[in-house]
């Protein structure tokens, strides 16, 4: 049976990123505001920007950071955002909340690792019985992964029963307290957190690769599993196609960059997210960059937020998804 997961990235506003000038006769004049961060898997727009791409289409982009889920929605749902790369899930709970938005196009997929330490003793998903586990804060899709996949459908475990959560902890506080203060046994994190933490710490542990299972279960499949999307406020789709259809030709110009040069992408993104390239270049063996969305799979995925609770119901593919201004028959 296919193994499909979810991420989500948390995104609180950092800072403003210049807008780009616009290069392309015939081109908008008006700004698109785009809400993302300089995270592995929603860096994309950084990309695009510096090597002139959106320019090249006519595109004004003014790119805005975040470093938290919540605040980034609640910026686009109060219309300062045309724009936004997020995780399927929280797009699906915030569009259920009333948000008028639809999925455009996908970001990435893959990149989910529990890790632990070689003293715990722990071979096993199976072996978390009892264990303190870290994660994410409770309602993200990763916390979601955890519990209701790897937890429940994986290791047969009771998340809230047999496994001692410790919710709330930061991607980047994961590895201090998995092991330096070694206040937990166990901890899910994404990249490029993950193979920073492989890198650093020798007794580091691999329980779970989502990628790799998800291969091992789809060896056929050009994509990993689906994790960010690309999703538009309804009243811009419908104020302003046109743009969207320029933007989207130039987000699917960047992933094809990305995808078919990546020493050149690994060392444009390793700047602009302040790591090594080395760091990248392991990262994204875990992870891939696609502008096309795996419909089915990304509906499987929200079953588990429904499960829990965090969703009422999984939205209609009609409802969540209006894939119709990507460029037909472009490279990814």
């Amino acid at each position: 049976m296919a193994v499909i997961l979810i991420a989500a990235f948390a995104l609180a506003p950092l800072r403003r990123a210049k807008t780009a000038t616009v290069s392309a006769a015939g081109s908008s004049t008006r700004t698109i505001k785009v809400g993302t961060n300089r995270a592995l898997g929603t860096v994309t727009p950084y990309v695009g920007r510096d090597k002139g791409i959106f320019q090249g289409h006519g595109v004004n982009v003014e790119i805005v950071d975040f470093a938290d889920g919540s605040t980034l929605m609640e910026a686009f749902a109060s219309g300062q955002l045309d724009v936004a790369l997020l995780g399927i899930a929280p797009s699906a709970i915030w569009q259920g909340k009333g948000v008028d938005l639809k999925v455009v196009a996908a970001a990435n997929g893959g990149g989910h690792v529990l890790l632990t330490r070689t003293d715990t003793g722990i071979q096993d998903i199976e072996e978390l019985k009892d264990k303190k586990v870290a994660t994410p804060k409770p309602g993200t899709v990763v916390d979601t992964l955890f519990r209701a996949h790897i937890a429940r459908e994986v290791a047969k475990l009771d998340p809230d029963k047999d496994i001692q959560i410790v919710p709330n902890v930061a991607p980047a506080d994961m590895p201090a307290a998995l092991f330096v203060a070694r206040e937990v046994d166990a901890a899910i994190t994404w990249e490029p957190f993950a193979t920073q933490a492989e890198t650093k710490y020798k007794d580091s542990k691999v329980l779970f690769d989502a990628a790799a299972e998800w291969h091992k279960a789809n060896p056929n499949s050009k994509h990993f599993y689906p994790v960010n999307v690309v999703i538009a406020r309804q009243s811009f789709i419908q104020s302003r196609p046109g743009d969207l259809r320029r933007f989207l030709a130039a987000y699917v110009q960047t992933v094809d960059f990305v995808n078919s040069k990546p020493d050149e992408a690994n060392g444009i993104i390793a700047n602009e997210i302040s790591l090594d390239k080395t760091i990248v270049e392991r990262a994204r063996h875990r992870i891939d960059y696609t502008a096309q969305v795996d419909e089915a799979a990304a509906l499987e995925t929200l079953e588990w937020s429904k499960q829990l609770g965090y969703l009422k119901e999984v939205p209609a593919a009609s409802k969540l998804f209006d894939l119709s201004y990507l460029p037909q028959g472009k490279p990814e």
